[in-house]
């Protein structure tokens, strides 16, 4: 069985860069993740049961000490990292019927994160599920409909049938899987928008980040965009070759 942790960055209902990702974790090497985390945040006085939020980095909060040893402890942790940034702006103008509303949006990340995980299911012949961070009733409504579609539908391009039936949602200050994914996506979409602590952060943890086994690509497959025609700053195609 596999795991997948899902959480997201950006403001959906205002527009502009909207991330949603991820890691995976092999059930088995889920105690190794743990021990991992809980190691890592005792050797720098953290409270096991105090919650860690990219936020948090970005304001000052977390020690920049332990900020550098948790992100060095997820380049060298047994993940598999996806994330799926949305250009809410141009994919409204090029493909409304993806991003038209919050809705949409939301449902086509998903969309690409339960692809690429499906692919990992298929080359390890395994089962997997899905875990989101819960957030409020209306929020959780929406994950739902739109985990529920996928399932019974799949997507245009393939169906998910090693995926788990049914949404596991839980809030994310009682698990580590949902805090390393919002460190990920998190870490990741602050990279895309622009200068920024992330990039140097990415750029240690790129190596989790999933490839396509046959060329060793990381756009498309680990980190995903859309609409991917929107023009990258060239600092941007030197860190996401």
């Amino acid at each position: 069985m596999h795991l997948l942790f899902v959480d997201e960055s950006g403001q959906i209902e205002q527009g502009g860069l909207f991330a949603l990702g991820g890691i995976a974790v092999r059930d088995t090497d889920w105690p190794e993740l743990r021990r991992r985390w809980q190691e890592t945040l005792a050797a720098h006085s953290w409270p096991l049961e105090k919650e860690i939020k990219w936020h948090l980095i970005q304001k000052g909060g977390v020690p920049p000490a332990l900020a550098d040893a948790l992100f060095a402890m997820l380049a060298a942790a047994p993940i598999t990292a996806y994330v799926t940034l949305l250009d809410q702006k141009a994919g409204r103008e090029a493909f409304p019927q993806h991003v038209g509303t919050p809705e949409d949006t939301y449902a086509t990340g998903l969309m690409f994160l339960a692809e690429r995980f499906h692919h990992l299911l298929t080359d390890e012949d395994d089962v997997g599920m899905i875990v989101v961070d819960s957030r409020f009733r209306e929020d959780d409504a929406r994950l739902r409909r739109s985990f529920a579609d996928l399932t019974k539908d799949g997507t245009p391009f393939m169906q998910l049938p090693r995926i788990v039936e049914g949404l596991f949602l839980g809030p994310s200050h009682h698990s580590i899987g949902l805090q390393c994914s919002d460190l990920i996506v998190a870490m990741t979409a602050n990279a895309e928008r622009g200068p920024g602590i992330g990039r140097g952060y990415l750029k240690k943890v790129l190596p989790r980040f999933a490839r396509h086994p046959a060329t060793g690509e990381l756009d498309g497959v680990g980190i995903k965009r859309f609409p991917e025609q929107v023009p990258r700053e060239p600092t941007r195609q030197r860190l996401f070759p």
